[in-house]
């Protein structure tokens, strides 16, 4: 008895350690810098979901060299109907250069919050395009809320923190520098921030 138990705990055990890793998720792919990877795996989706779609956006548009049509492309999939509010993140990331199209941009961004005011995607996109726009403290105060809604998403805090560093509130830029460099260990950006927290801290 003491035989068979012991080989079913070794089996069992063998079994485990056999298993192939996890997959990283679409935002830790996006967190991580793997954009080319994150489009992959997103365009072999049958029906991929709205958070996967909006990443996918930002994803193009961060290669190197950025792909705009791929990123409009992914955009446009956003929603469906003037009552989700995901068709207005699309159509504000979609808005053309220029005065004013930030503008719209802006406007569009609002919509989505105004739709669904607790939707974290809603109130990041919204404090994304603030921080564009260079309306930095709004943009700080959106993306706090941001986080309270979803605290996983390593970007929130960061532009978080970048909207508090340009306000010139480096006490709260520290905390939320803090929160995104300990969620995205991998991030393109990190070697700045990094360098940005050691010279804050002398």
């Amino acid at each position: 008895m003491l035989t068979w138990t012991l080989t079913l705990v070794t089996a069992l055990a063998v079994g485990q350690s056999a298993q192939a890793p996890t997959e990283p998720t679409i935002q830790k792919l996006f967190e991580a810098g793997r954009y080319a990877m994150l489009l992959e795996r997103v365009a072999a989706f049958e029906a991929p979901g709205p958070e996967a779609l909006y990443l996918a956006g930002h994803a193009a548009r961060r290669l190197s060299p950025p792909d705009e049509e791929q990123a409009r492309n992914w955009f446009a999939r956003l929603g469906g109907d003037e009552t989700d509010y995901w068709t207005f993140i699309g159509r504000s990331a979609n808005a053309t250069t220029g005065e004013e199209a930030a503008a719209e941009r802006l406007a569009l961004a609002r919509q989505a919050v105004q739709l669904s005011p607790e939707a974290f995607f809603a109130q990041y996109h919204l404090g994304f395009v603030l921080a564009e726009s260079k309306a930095y403290a709004e943009a700080a105060a959106v993306l706090d809320k941001a986080v309270t809604i979803d605290p996983t998403f390593a970007y929130a805090y960061y532009y978080a923190g970048f909207s508090h560093y340009q306000s010139k509130r480096v006490d709260l830029m520290a905390n939320q520098f803090e929160r995104f460099l300990k969620l995205a260990p991998e991030a393109p950006e990190r070697p700045a921030i990094q360098a940005l927290m050691r010279s804050i801290r002398r």
